[in-house]
């Protein structure tokens, strides 16, 4: 899941994350993929706390946070179509909720005590409170942790801050504070690491193309809700059980 040249997972050619249409692609797929017309992509960051990525129809997909780059590859009335680079997200984001990428950011947001949400990038000069920044590459260690930092927060499709979060967006935040790579679907979360047979703190739990969570320890996970519309923590047998009846196939519990 390595970045490399801001095209994510092109060994593995996993056509969620292309830039490519019958009439244009980025210059990166050219020969791997048909199109009548290869580009460069252009390199914009994140000038809002949050954007949204939404697919063609408009619908929130996914999302970008202060910092992050985008890799636009067309601009067409006030939209600008690309690729998120920290995850891979293709979609659509506002062109004026983007700026140059400019000089790269030094810190990061640690928690959700700031205006700005965990884990945007920022330089230390940019306003976020002094003891809300960590250096760049500073991580946690326990995926529970930043897991915990979103209890609270508001539940909302596609999401990642505490304005709203789901639980694909949950899992991300938690893998990007502990430096891991953070993919957005739960196929490629259920991949991560290895399989646990009894769970402990810090390990991941998915229910295939369902949901996603935290264990906080053996027994509870902390994960987004959408029957409760927010982060909550529950114990894993309750969470199991009402997905299981919603017709989920046995959760994956991974150690990363």
């Amino acid at each position: 899941m390595a970045l490399s040249g801001g095209v994510p997972f092109l060994p593995d050619l996993d056509p969620r994350f292309w830039l490519a249409r019958p009439d244009l692609a980025e210059l990166a797929l050219e020969g791997l993929v048909s199109a009548a017309r290869y580009q460069p992509t252009e390199a914009r960051r994140c000038v809002m706390g949050f954007a949204p990525i939404t697919d063609s129809e408009g619908a929130p997909v996914a999302e970008i946070l202060l910092g992050e780059i985008f890799d636009v590859l067309e601009e067409v009335d006030g939209q600008c179509w690309g690729r998120a680079r920290r995850d891979g997200g293709v979609g659509y984001v506002e062109s004026d909720l983007l700026g140059p990428a400019g000089e790269a950011p030094t810190h990061r947001i640690a928690n959700t005590d700031d205006a700005l949400p965990m884990n945007a990038l920022v330089r230390a000069d940019d306003g976020a409170e002094p003891e809300n920044l960590v250096d760049f590459l500073l991580f946690d260690v326990d995926l529970a942790t930043p897991a915990e930092r979103q209890l609270g927060g508001r539940y909302r499709k596609g999401g990642r801050t505490r304005a709203g979060v789901d639980a694909a967006g949950l899992v991300q935040q938690a893998l990007f504070a502990c430096g891991r790579p953070g993919p957005r679907p739960l196929d490629l979360q259920a991949a991560l690491g290895r399989a646990a047979a009894q769970p402990r703190r810090g390990d991941l739990v998915v229910w295939p193309d369902r949901h996603a969570g935290v264990f906080i320890d053996a027994d509870h996970i902390v994960h987004a809700c959408p029957d409760a519309e927010m982060v909550v923590s529950e114990r894993f047998t309750t969470v199991d059980a009402r997905w299981r009846q919603a017709g989920a196939a046995v959760p994956m519990i991974r150690r990363v």
